[in-house]
């Protein structure tokens, strides 16, 4: 979408909180009409050893990996430490996940919510699903679906996108024109062959087709796209699965925006025709710069923390929203050919399921093969004998479903922000775990459905082995859009607060409610929509 930029934008000042997927969304929008920003961010990067490891191993391929090599790349102390499902971390390292600290300190009871200080926060470790969203998941929406799509093909028009044009489009438009679907594993095809024979398809109740990912599949050839080497789980080398650091750090090397790192901002000021941007940088010393118009794009913890500390709404409890679900081990009376570690560890499948006793769209992730898997149950290309032989028989005969809910669905957090006694010390956020489990008519309801699904297929979901997936890590919904908005913290359907009209909040704490699909290819659209859709002028830096 090309607008014709106003003569006077090149000249407002505009800042951008954030590096995540949001951040992406609204900076393209505002490069999109001549705007320059300024990208505050305190970005978290992986360690220098680690780095020089990875670039190490993507100037090699796969094959002349050694052993060692591919030690160091599935490293993960949760898988021994007992974790009833491993943490995802990248090269070894949780970097990405946020923790807290001097400058925003936070106290929890029961699960950390979700929160990244990292350069491109939480998509420096996701998985890079990409579902467009659908109007029975939007009911509580300000912003129709169709609008939204819109926007979702803007965005993917700029994105590396693995996708084919399969049974999934019945409900969900495939938005490109310029997808290239990776190769799927042998057991993947096996199963989605299964899956159409048994004629489980049925439009807005039971879809599936291959998954779709922000992830570039190239040609497979060297410095092209995957490369197929079995470790997408533990991060890519090769830099292939998209995350919003390659864009912030592409768009700062052409010098289209301004990225100023070791900044952890902790609140603003709405002064007149300015907004001022209080941060601590490197050092701690609280600083302020100001700008014509401010777009958060923190994350729903930290951009919560930032309006409540802004607001002075201490000791104010504020809702937190996540996507719930499980995982579940599934066995399948045939064998499935293994093709790890030569092949994409990604979820090869999406199966949708909505209808009786689900009013939204339940999100099932299929996944085949995975390192993660391999190194659980002990699997290794090397190792021989007998017990080798058992479990390599289990790996052939069992595959996961990842099962996400509707936020309506899962569990919540309770979020406030209290004033610290010492006013040179920054106020602490308080986060409680309020509900955890999703709603037991609606497990029910899909459990009954995935048994009717696979058992057409020879395959046995293993419910008692499925593991509750409490600490999801979608989060949104503090700060929900309104058509009309009645309390003092809901925004409007630019991301605004009453109390301000030069600060949007463009992350996915403006969400009403979070679909079960995806949210990330939601949360840039969200963004570039809040942004495109503000009629700028100089003299008064924004107007409706």
């Amino acid at each position: 979408m090309q607008k014709k930029a106003n003569r006077d934008l090149d000249t407002m000042s505009v800042a951008i909180i954030g590096s995540g997927l949001a951040a992406v969304g609204a900076i393209k929008a505002l490069r999109n009409l001549g705007i320059r920003p300024t990208v505050f961010d305190w970005g978290e990067g992986l360690d220098q050893d680690s780095e020089k490891k990875v670039e190490a191993l993507a100037a090699t391929s796969p094959v002349a990996w050694t052993p060692s090599d591919r030690k160091w790349l599935n490293q993960n102390h949760t898988l021994r430490d007992g974790s009833s499902i491993p943490k995802k971390l990248v090269f070894g390292s949780d970097y990405f996940y946020g923790a807290s600290r001097v400058e925003a300190p936070v106290k929890a009871t029961g699960n950390v919510p979700p929160f990244s200080y990292a350069l491109g926060g939480l998509s420096s470790g996701w998985g890079a699903a990409a579902l467009p969203p659908q109007s029975c998941d939007l009911s509580d929406w300000p912003v129709d679906a169709d609008e939204l799509q819109k926007y979702c093909e803007i965005v993917l028009a700029d994105l590396p996108y693995s996708a084919a044009d399969d049974a999934l489009s019945l409900n969900f438009p495939l938005s490109s024109r310029s997808a290239v679907p990776l190769q799927l594993s042998r057991a993947s095809e096996k199963l989605l062959t299964a899956l159409h024979k048994a004629k489980v398809l049925k439009e807005g109740e039971t879809i599936f087709g291959q998954a779709r990912l922000l992830v570039d599949a190239g040609t497979g050839s060297a410095g092209a796209g995957c490369r197929y080497c079995g470790q997408c789980m533990s991060g890519c080398v090769y830099g292939s699965i998209y995350k919003a650091a390659h864009d912030i750090l592409a768009l700062r090397d052409r010098g289209e925006i301004d990225y100023v790192p070791g900044c952890l901002v902790d609140g603003l000021a709405e002064e007149g025709e300015h907004v001022s941007v209080c941060y601590f940088d490197g050092n701690g010393e609280l600083r302020r710069q100001a700008f014509d118009r401010v777009f958060v794009a923190a994350g729903a913890v930290n951009s919560a923390r930032i309006v409540l500390n802004s607001l002075g709404e201490f000791n104010r409890k504020v809702q937190l929203k996540s996507r719930g679900g499980f995982v579940l081990p599934v066995f399948s009376l045939r064998r499935l050919p293994i093709n790890w570690p030569h092949c994409n560890t990604q979820p090869g499948l999406f199966l949708e399921l909505k209808g009786k006793g689900l009013e939204h769209w339940a999100h099932v992730q299929i996944s085949t093969e995975n390192e993660l898997l391999m190194q659980k149950l002990g699997v290794s290309a090397e190792t021989k004998g007998f017990v080798s032989r058992v479990k390599r028989f289990i790996a052939e005969h069992t595959f996961l479903l990842l099962v996400n809910y509707h936020s309506d669905h899962a569990g919540t957090y309770e979020l406030s922000v209290a004033a610290a006694a010492d006013p040179e010390i920054a106020n602490p956020l308080y986060s409680v775990q309020r509900k955890s489990f999703p709603q037991a008519k609606v497990m029910w309801a899909s459990a009954i459905r995935l048994l009717k699904v696979f058992g057409r297929i020879g395959c046995l979901p293993l419910f008692p082995f499925a593991k509750l997936n409490s600490g999801a890590y979608h989060v949104g919904g503090t700060l929900p859009m309104r058509s009309e908005a009645v309390d003092s913290l809901e925004t409007d359907t630019l991301g605004r607060i009453h109390a301000w009209k030069r600060v949007h909040i463009v992350d996915t704490s403006v969400f009403p409610s979070l679909p079960g699909t995806t949210i990330g290819l939601l949360a840039m659209a969200n963004a570039y929509r809040i942004v495109d859709n503000i009629q700028w002028s100089k003299d008064i830096g924004a107007s409706e």
